[in-house]
C-alpha cells in the first residue's frame, strides 16, 4: 500500500471515529500495526483534527493517547512522529472547545504522558497554556534569524476576539503540514518571504528614526556643535542602514525562491488542469453509456421482480396435484419418470406452499358422473338435510344444469 493509499484509508477511518472505546481501540490497533508509516500518517491525523468539529477534537487526542501508549512497546515510531505536533494538538483542542470538561480531559492526558515519560523527560506543562495563542511545539511562528532585527511583535489578541480570526491563523500555520513536495516548499518559501518582509518593515521604521538626512549630510560634522553627539547620530544611522540592507537582501532572496517554486507549481497546475479537463471531456461518453445501461438494467430488474411476484401469487392458488394412480398389475413407473425428467425446467421451479404437509388424495370410490350430465338424485340426497350445501352445489353447476336442478327442486316443493 503506497503513501497516498494508506493516507486515504487513514482519513476514511478517522472520519468514522467516535468516542466509544471500541472505535478508538480498533483504529489504535490499526495504527500500531502500521507504525512504520507513522511519519506519513501523522500529517493526515493533524489535518483531520484541524477540520473536525469542536465536539470531536478530544476524540482525536484519545486516539493519539492509545496509540502512543500501546505502540511504545514495539517501537518509538509514533512517539517520534507525534512529538513535534502534540503541543499544537492540545492547544488547538483547548482553543476551539473552551469547555471545562475538555480542559480537564486535556490536563489529564498531559499529566499521564508526563508521569509515564511518554516523551522522555521533557516538560509538557506549557502545552496547557493557551493564553498567548501560540504553540511552543509545532507552533505558528518561528524565531527570527540570529543577527537580524526581529519583526515587531503583534498586539495581543483581546480575550473575546473573534474565533474566525483565530481559526484563520491556525489554518495558515498548519498549511505546510498538509502539503507535500513542491507545494510544501512553496508554502515554506512564502512564509519565509512574509517574515522577511516583516523584518524589512521593522528596518525601514528604524531608518525613519535613526537615518535622517541631516545626520549624514556633507557638512554634518562642520555644522555640529557637539562632536560626541554627531558621532552617536552617525553610529545610529550606520546601524540602521546596515540592518535595512540585511533585511533587503533576505527579502529579495526569499521572494526569488518563492517565485521559483511558484513558477514550478503554476506550470504543474496548468498541465494538470489541462489533462484533467481533457479526461473530463473523454469521460462524458462513458458516463452516458453507463447511465443508459443502468436505466435498462433497472427496467429489466423491475420486470423480473414483477414476474417473480406474479409467479408466486399464481402458485399460491394452484391446487395440489394428485399423484398418478397405478394399476393393480403394477406397471413400471420408470418411463413416466424418465419422460418427466426430460421436460425442460423453467427458470424458477414452482414450489407449492405448504409443501411440508402430507398430500391426501380425494376419495375415488364412486365413479365420476358422465360428461355433460348431472346426477340430480344424488345431489338432492346430499343436500336434503343441509340447505347451505345445496346453495354451494347450485353455484358450482353450469347455468343450464343449475336451471334443471332448480326446476326439479321447485317441482318437489323445496
Amino acid at each position: 500500500m503506497g503513501g497516498e493509499e494508506i493516507n486515504a484509508a487513514f482519513s476514511g477511518k478517522l472520519a468514522g471515529l467516535n468516542a466509544t472505546s471500541q472505535s478508538i481501540e480498533t483504529l489504535s490497533h490499526w495504527c500500531v500495526f502500521h507504525r512504520k508509516r507513522a511519519k506519513t500518517l501523522v500529517p493526515t491525523w493533524q489535518q483531520e483534527l484541524r477540520a473536525a468539529p469542536p465536539k470531536r477534537k478530544l476524540t482525536f487526542l484519545y486516539l493519539a493517547n492509545d496509540v502512543l501508549q500501546n505502540s511504545r512497546k514495539k517501537g518509538n515510531e509514533w512517539i517520534e512522529a507525534c512529538w513535534p505536533i502534540m503541543g499544537w494538538a492540545v492547544k488547538h483542542t483547548l482553543r476551539n472547545t473552551g469547555d471545562e470538561k475538555t480542559a480537564k480531559s486535556c490536563e489529564k492526558l498531559v499529566n499521564v504522558w508526563q508521569d509515564r515519560r511518554i516523551f522522555g523527560s521533557r516538560s509538557l506543562r506549557d502545552w496547557l497554556d493557551v493564553g498567548d495563542g501560540r504553540d511552543r511545539t509545532g507552533g505558528d511562528d518561528a524565531a527570527a534569524p540570529e543577527g537580524q532585527p526581529a519583526a515587531p511583535a503583534a498586539a495581543p489578541a483581546a480575550p473575546a476576539g473573534p474565533a474566525v480570526a483565530r481559526r484563520r491563523e491556525e489554518r495558515l500555520a498548519e498549511v505546510p503540514a498538509a502539503l507535500t513536495g513542491t507545494n510544501a516548499s512553496l508554502a515554506r518559501a512564502l512564509e519565509a518571504a512574509e517574515k522577511a518582509a516583516a523584518a524589512l518593515a521593522a528596518a525601514d521604521a528604524l531608518c525613519e528614526t535613526d537615518l535622517k538626512p541631516e545626520a549624514y549630510a556633507d557638512d554634518a560634522l562642520e555644522t555640529s556643535d557637539d562632536p560626541v553627539k554627531a558621532l552617536r547620530a552617525l553610529q545610529a544611522a550606520e546601524n540602521a542602514i546596515t540592518a535595512r540592507r540585511v533585511a533587503l537582501e533576505e527579502a529579495a532572496g526569499c521572494h526569488e525562491e518563492a517565485a521559483r517554486y511558484a513558477k514550478d507549481v503554476l506550470e504543474r497546475c496548468e498541465a494538470a488542469a489541462e489533462a484533467q479537463a481533457a479526461a473530463l471531456d473523454d469521460s462524458a461518453g462513458v458516463m452516458v453509456k453507463v447511465a443508459t445501461l443502468r436505466m435498462k438494467a433497472t427496467k429489466r430488474a423491475a420486470a423480473e421482480l414483477a414476474r417473480q411476484a406474479a409467479a408466486e401469487g399464481a402458485g399460491s392458488k394452484n391446487p395440489k396435484a394428485s399423484a398418478p394412480s397405478t394399476k393393480s398389475g403394477g406397471e413400471d413407473p420408470a418411463p413416466a419418470a424418465a419422460a418427466a425428467a426430460t421436460e425442460p425446467a423453467g427458470d424458477d421451479e414452482y414450489v407449492p406452499e405448504g409443501g411440508d404437509d402430507e398430500y391426501v388424495p380425494m376419495a375415488m370410490d364412486d365413479p365420476p358422473p358422465e360428461e355433460g350430465g348431472v346426477d340430480v338424485d344424488a345431489l338432492m340426497a346430499q343436500a336434503a338435510s343441509d340447505p347451505e350445501v345445496m346453495k354451494q352445489l347450485l353455484a358450482a353447476l353450469p347455468e343450464d344444469q343449475r336451471a334443471a336442478v332448480e326446476e326439479q327442486l321447485a317441482a318437489a316443493g323445496k
